[in-house]
């Protein structure tokens, strides 16, 4: 596992004393994954739809849709 130094704003320091350094340690690398996780996810997503020939419009008609047929299964309709 690599380590990373990461300064704590004045107003967090309190953490460091009141949950010790390794309870810390989990919830920052905890949030870093979720973080990271996501940055990655909307990165690539970039990526697939750079070249996409898909409007707004037909996203929106193609939400409708989903939907409408989402809530038929389901008997909302």
């Amino acid at each position: 596992m690599a380590e990373l130094k990461v300064e704590i704003p004045n107003e967090l320091e309190i953490l460091v004393k009141v949950m010790g350094k390794e309870e810390l340690n989990e919830i920052v690398s905890k949030a870093l994954r979720e973080k990271s996780t996501e940055a990655l996810l909307f990165k690539y997503a970039d990526k697939v739809l750079k070249n996409s020939e898909m409007t707004d419009k037909l996203a929106l008609k193609l939400g409708d849709e989903l939907k409408e047929r989402v809530a038929k299964r389901h008997g909302l309709m």
